[in-house]
């Protein structure tokens, strides 16, 4: 009779290193996880693969990523995940997506991925995310937070190249609309993510959804970025996270917290804000949420293992306290191209701009009161501050 015998081999777990695709996995390794309060999680954009280079050919690319990576590796407590807002590619090629891959299975820490343009330049650059990574809108909940990931980049194929789509679809929309309201009904805090941010009427208006120079035209209107802002709003959103813009910036719009984190590694350009709101440097940012919906927030700057303390923030509610929005209460009347506001509180200050983002009236009327005229129709916003609350809204000019 033969005996056969069975080798037995045992290796040590960190031979095998954390898998962080498809999202769907990712997703599954930190629903599996007890919840221990605060939650902690990084967001972070941008890296680009900017110095990437072919297979074989000799070179260090991402080296701004795996330096954040590797601090991140090193946080106490870790964080639950990481959230990376997209562009971690140069033109989306098969090779890029690979060398994203290795980075971030090389990250002890879950890692869910974000569709950006760049992503989508090449050919087969759809194709792979979603192979590698699966549907490009997704969500879960984990503790008292519901998280939302959309993606608002779509490849426009043409026979010569690919060009970009910069919107949210419709039916992105409403299945976002959905989503919060069904996290309001159950008390959950909802945060949304996708890679470019909303146009914010008189501060976030270029290489922004709703850019003018951006497709399909005309871009505000068709990329449906005033609804899916009005959306944020209305369900009372704590947190908007972003990437694109090569920079951190900070704001508060009608009540939602909006994040810009692009500072992973593409080149950085000049930012909307300066310190404590906004800068132009290498990051990530770190979030703790707390049971009790207290939100905080540190930046990390490359190279640096501890936060930069002149960026740290706390929300305590929903709403920022020095940007408290009021119930728009704000008529506003129009005949041809004159204009008439009427607000129900004097206005200390009022800024009106047009739909590139230029201020075309800035003005302490002291009144309840305020006449105008605009040579040139077209659609306009409002940002009224009176001495409890801000108004903010738009009316058009048809004539």
């Amino acid at each position: 009779m033969k005996r056969v015998f069975f080798l037995v081999l045992l290796f040590p777990l960190y031979l095998f290193p954390l898998t962080n695709h498809p999202n769907s996995l990712v997703i599954s390794t930190i629903q599996n996880t007890s919840v221990n309060y605060p939650i902690r999680f990084v967001l972070l954009g941008d890296s680009r693969n900017s110095d990437s280079l072919p297979p074989g050919v000799a070179g260090d690319g991402d080296s701004v990523l795996s330096t954040l990576r590797n601090t991140i590796n090193s946080l106490n407590p870790s964080p639950d995940f990481v959230i990376h807002s997209g562009d971690f590619c140069l033109r989306g090629h098969r090779y890029e997506y690979y060398k994203y891959e290795a980075m971030i299975d090389s990250c002890n820490v879950p890692w869910l991925t974000v569709r950006g343009n760049h992503e989508l330049y090449a050919d087969e650059g759809p194709f792979l995310y979603d192979s590698i990574f699966g549907d490009s809108d997704f969500v879960f909940d984990y503790g008292n937070a519901r998280f939302i990931f959309m993606s608002d980049c779509q490849q426009y194929h043409t026979s010569s190249n690919n060009y970009i789509d910069y919107l949210f679809e419709i039916e992105q929309i409403d299945w976002l609309d959905s989503l919060l309201y069904d996290a309001e009904s159950n008390g959950l805090r909802s945060f949304v993510f996708a890679h470019v941010p909303p146009y914010i009427p008189g501060h976030n208006t270029t290489y922004c959804l709703g850019d003018s120079n951006y497709y399909p035209q005309p871009n505000y209107t068709e990329s449906h970025t005033e609804l899916f802002t009005n959306t944020l709003s209305n369900h009372g959103v704590l947190l908007a996270g972003f990437g694109h813009q090569h920079f951190y910036d900070r704001y508060t719009y009608n009540g939602v917290h909006y994040i810009v984190s692009g500072g992973g590694g593409g080149p950085l350009v000049t930012p909307l804000q300066q310190a404590p709101y906004g800068g132009a440097f290498f990051h990530f940012v770190l979030f703790e949420l707390y049971q009790d919906g207290t939100l905080k927030g540190y930046v990390y700057k490359k190279g640096s293992s501890v936060p930069d303390t002149v960026y740290d923030f706390t929300y305590s509610s929903g709403i920022d306290n020095k940007q408290r929005i009021g119930r728009n209460k704000i008529k506003i009347e129009t005949i041809g191209k004159k204009f008439l506001i009427r607000s129900p509180s004097v206005m200390q200050n009022l800024k009106i701009m047009s739909v590139d983002g230029r201020i075309v009236v800035k003005e302490n009327p002291g009144s309840y009161f305020y006449k105008g005229f605009f040579q040139n129709r077209g659609v306009y916003f409002y940002d009224i501050k009176t001495k409890y609350s801000i108004y903010r809204g738009k009316f058009i000019i048809i004539e």
